[in-house]
């Protein structure tokens, strides 16, 4: 039988009634527990239909990976929302371990290293059309994720302060699937 672990190990539980965060199976008075998928995001920028990637194209001067979008997207194209405070969160590559984050200069990247300060918080601003339609936000900069249509490949993501003139290429759809 199917049951939850809590801090008394596997347990009976009504599914119905109360949330589990992580089953288990009840066999014989023993516990085995399943590894729990987690949740994952694609986040496609709805102008051009290109998804935020980790891919490999780096900032000769910095030494470090651009954060880019790509519409050949089929792997290093998910995403974890790890949620820090307050509707803000932290964007990392499911599988490549690899955090969004800006440096002084609003140019987005990816890094490696823990989250340390705002530079790697973001808000995700929900439309009336819900997750469809978001818009994501630097948490450090206030400034919105955006991409530019004029390159018919990878795109840089890039930062806008002005969401009103460039509001359709701040628009993005944040699609979930268990990874």
């Amino acid at each position: 039988a199917v049951g939850c672990l809590t801090q008394q190990g596997c347990v009976a539980w009504n599914f119905q009634q109360y949330p589990c965060y992580r089953t288990c199976y009840l066999q014989y008075y023993r516990c085995v527990t399943g590894a729990p998928k987690k949740k994952c995001y694609k986040l496609t920028h709805l102008s051009t239909g290109k998804s935020l990637t980790s891919s490999e194209i780096y900032d000769p001067t910095k030494k470090l990976k651009f954060a880019t979008a790509s519409r050949n997207s089929r792997a290093n194209c998910l995403w974890t929302l790890e949620s820090t405070y307050g509707g803000v969160y932290n964007i990392r590559s499911s599988d490549k371990f690899e955090y969004l984050t800006l440096d002084s200069n609003n140019q987005t990247y990816l890094v490696q290293s823990e989250p340390t300060n705002r530079l790697f918080q973001f808000r995700i601003i929900v439309s009336e059309a819900g997750w469809s339609r978001v818009q994501i936000q630097s948490a450090f900069s206030n400034g919105f994720l955006f991409v530019s249509d004029v390159y018919p490949a990878d795109s840089i993501v890039q930062i806008s302060f002005d969401p009103f003139k460039n509001y359709y290429q701040t628009l993005w759809a944040v699609n979930a699937f268990y990874c």
